[in-house]
Formats: C-alpha cells, structure tokens, sequence
C-alpha cells in the first residue's frame, strides 16, 4: 500500500470546496470527482514544515502541496503572495518538467511551508477490491487570496469550487461519480457549513477526524449512488483479484446481489450492513446469484438463515433457470427465472423505483445483469469489470452469445456508467464495453489470421498469440482461443 496526501481546498470567501474530475483514462479512479492530491514522492521527506508539532506528517504536508501545485497551480506556501501569475505558471513548469525539485523552488524563492495553514483530518484507505490501493491523509487548507485554480495537468479536469449540497446533488441525479472519502467530506461540510452550524475548519477537520479513525480509516463498504451499496467479499476469485462485488440495491426495498462469500467473518460484515439497512426502515425483497462461478456463490444461504432468525424475514434466493441447472447439488434456490425481469424498489425516502434483471449470457449461460435506468448504473457482474479480465469459456462460455450481450448493454437507454463484480466503478460505461468489444474483435481477426496460415490447434494458437503469457493462465487462454473457433466455425468463417 503506497502513502498518498489530498487537500480540502475551501474558498476564501465562500462557503465553497474544490474538487475536479479524474481523467476517465486514469487507471486509479479514471472519471470519479475527488480532492487534488496524489502519492508521497520520497523527495516529500527533505523539505521542512514550520510548526509542526507531529513531525511524521512532514511528508504529507509537503506531499500535499506540491500535488496541489502540480495539479490546479494554487502555490499553499507562506510567501508566496508576493509572486506574480506569470511567475508560479514559471516555477510550475519548472517543477513538472523535471528542471527542478520542489525542495529547490522553496529555497530559491524563498518561499515556506507553515503547518498552521493545515488542519489534519485523517486518513482514509482505499477500499480492497481497488487494483491499486493508497493510505491517503487528509488535509483542510484555504485558497490563498488571487490565486485562481486550474486544470495544470492532464489527469485533472473540470477544476471549479462547488457548494457542498451542489456537490451531492449532482452525486444524487448520477450526473457524478464520487470517491468514498470525498463523498464522506461532502457529506460532514454539508452539515457543519451549509446548514448554518458555524464549525470553525478546526471543528470541521475534528469531526472528519474522528469519523476516519472509528474505522482505522478503512472504507467496508461504497455507495456508489444513492440505489447502490458494494460491499467487496472475500472469496477464491481469479487474479489479480482478490474479492467479489456484493452489491445492495435499494433502501427501503432492497436486493442483494452475489452474497459471495462462504468465509463466515465476511457473512458477518455483510450481514451487519443489512442489519443496518432493516434498522433504519429497510426491507429486504430478495437475493440474486448472478451466475454459476464459485465466486458469485457461497454465502446466500447463511444470509437467508440470519434474516430469516434474526429479523422474522422469508426471503428468496433467486436465479436465473441455466444456473440453477448448473449449480444443481452444489447450490439450492427458491425461485428462476427464464428471461428478462423487473423488479420495484425503494430508495430511503420510500421512493419506487425499478431494476431491470437482465438474461446476458455469453461469460456463463444463465450470467445476470441489473440495470437501474433511473440512474443509468448498470452492474454487470461478470461480463464486465474494472480488475483482470473476462474469461469465456466453453461449454458454459459462448463468445457469439457474449459479444451480443456486450452490445445489447451498450444500447441500454442512458447508460451513464457501470460497475462488474470485481474492482471499483466506470465511469463511462459505453466507453468501456466498446473497449471490450474492440478487444474481442481483435482478438478473432488474430484467432482467424492463424488459421488461414496454417495454425490451427489451439495450443500453437495461444503460443503466438499469447507471448510471454504466465504458465498459470494458459489454460485460461486456450479456452478463450476455443471459444473464438466455436464462434468462427458458427459463423462459416473457418470453412470446410
């Protein structure tokens, strides 16, 4: 886990905050809004902090504000008022382009860092099913007067100060996607600014404190959107993943999608979610294994049991008919589906709204996706994720059956973004299946090309298709290849 420092940049005047939106491209949260900021560079150690009274946070301060600099141009030192805009746009170029370190451009310009410009608020980890994950701390400084934040580099756009309750009702309508931290941020400024509780940036930066370290900073579970809650399970998934997306729809009315995992401490923390959710008015209706894998089932059964004894609640576990077909003996389930369905929810306000259930076969033949068009969310379980990649392996995988299930996602009406069972959100959801499909499609044209040569079995096939391919995914490679031939020969295209 890498160390990492962002800024909660206020406005000077206005009871605004500064936030902007990630690259979509970027790996790490590509189209999520956040606070600047980025990792600790070793470098961070050798610059000094003025009044410091914890000195291990020297390199976070300084972490902090040199990414704020790179990032949106605000200069968060003591002297600094005395440069012109010409001048910090010179010394960011000169810090970005490498002429020269940060450490050098405070020494030259005689320019310093003072801890009292910086009220700390704790630390947040990045939550376990991220590829990537960072031990971020958490900093609350004011922009400095007649310094104007910008997007100064490429992986930041859209750089603007916003209200906080503007903030989360964009986050509300799905207009955003919001990383944990910054929507915990959000939600604590809204109550102790918006509302007129008078907190000073002390009080604030305490309270947000506080809220990180009832946890040891560690996020169990996403709100995604007001519909949707992830919380990542434990199970014996693929690499490089390490856990599976359990995924609650609803408020008031909710499902629960893929209680995965057979480990009982991961029931239990699932099971204190849903807790949680029935204490405050919620219902839930029911419970969906998505497809047949091991590491989409496991753990629906036990969660039956606790709301069947703890809260007097029956509630079935549904599938789709193939995956029960296929789990027969391994997996029992109450009710099936043959097709498409809809199901009505509702969100905390006790609001109706309805997930789509949708037949998307192609990774396995009775594999589920839900669909919540009220706010353009799709979670796609398997067929597509944000960590590894889509195994399509036959029998049970059929890659003509799959690459019609990725176009059908993608002309879903207003889809906005997505989220699979393994690794955070997309952001642009019809963006990343066009990816996939891309992908897919290269990867035949490959398949095929080797055929017409003259390759046709499939290990040679992977062989000059897969170079440098570690041992323990061959297997996985050579079922992609076979599910590419199966497809080809359907079509005619392999000939006699």
């Amino acid at each position: 886990m890498k160390e990492a420092s962002a800024v909660i940049l206020l406005h000077p005047h206005d009871p605004t905050v500064l936030w902007a939106q990630r690259s979509p491209d970027i790996r790490f949260l590509g189209g999520f809004h956040a606070f600047p900021g980025g990792k600790t560079d070793e470098s961070d150690r050798s610059v000094s902090v003025s009044n410091l009274s914890d000195p291990d946070l020297t390199p976070f301060i300084v972490g902090a504000v040199r990414e704020v600099f790179e990032e949106i141009g605000v200069l968060l030192v003591r002297g600094g008022e005395k440069l012109t805009k010409g001048q910090r746009a010179s010394l960011h170029d000169d810090l970005t382009s490498g002429r020269s370190t940060f450490a050098e451009i405070l020494e030259q310009w005689g320019l310093w860092i003072d801890a009292e410009d910086f009220h700390y608020s704790g630390f947040w980890t990045t939550p376990v099913f991220s590829p990537l994950r960072f031990k971020t701390h958490f900093f609350i400084a004011t922009c400095p007067p007649r310094q104007d934040p910008y997007s100064a580099m490429a992986e930041m756009d859209a750089v603007e100060f916003i209200h906080p309750a503007e903030a989360l009702a964009r986050w509300r309508r799905s207009e955003v996607l919001i990383s944990p931290p910054v929507l915990i941020t959000l939600k604590q400024l809204e109550s102790c600014v918006v509302s007129g509780a008078g907190k000073s940036t002390t009080e604030i930066a305490r309270s947000l404190r506080i809220l990180a370290e009832r946890t040891d900073g560690e996020i169990h579970s996403v709100e995604i959107n007001p519909h949707t809650l992830i919380i990542p399970l434990r199970t014996k998934t693929l690499p490089p993943a390490t856990h599976t997306n359990c995924f609650i729809v609803g408020r008031k009315e909710f499902i629960v999608i893929d209680a995965a995992s057979p480990e009982e401490g991961e029931q239990d923390r699932l099971h204190e979610l849903v807790d949680a959710l029935i204490a405050a008015g919620g219902v839930c209706r029911k419970i969906y294994v998505s497809h047949l894998h091991s590491d989409h089932f496991g753990g629906e059964k036990a969660l039956q049991k606790h709301l069947a004894d703890k809260h007097g609640l029956d509630v079935k576990i549904r599938t789709h008919s193939l995956t029960a077909e296929s789990l027969e003996g391994k997996a029992t389930f109450d009710e099936t589906i043959d097709g498409d369905e809809s199901i009505v929810l509702k969100d905390e306000f006790g609001a109706e709204f309805a997930i789509d259930v949708l037949h998307t076969p192609g990774h396995a033949r009775g594999h589920l996706c839900f669909y919540d068009q009220a706010r353009g969310f799709l979670i796609s379980c398997d067929n597509v994720i944000n960590t590894g990649s889509v195994v399509i392996a036959p029998p049970e995988g059929n890659m003509k059956q799959y690459i019609e299930s990725l176009e059908r996602m993608r002309s879903l009406p207003g889809l906005k973004s997505l989220c699979g069972s393994h690794g955070t959100a997309v952001y642009d959801a019809k963006k990343k299946i066009d990816a996939y499909i891309a992908h897919r499609m290269q990867r035949e044209r490959q398949v095929l090309e080797c055929w017409n040569s003259g390759t046709t079995d499939i290990p040679s096939i992977v062989d000059k298709l897969y170079v440098g391919l570690d041992s323990s995914l061959v297997r996985l490679a050579e079922k992609s290849v076979e599910a590419h031939l199966e497809k080809l020969g359907g079509e005619g295209s392999l000939g006699k």
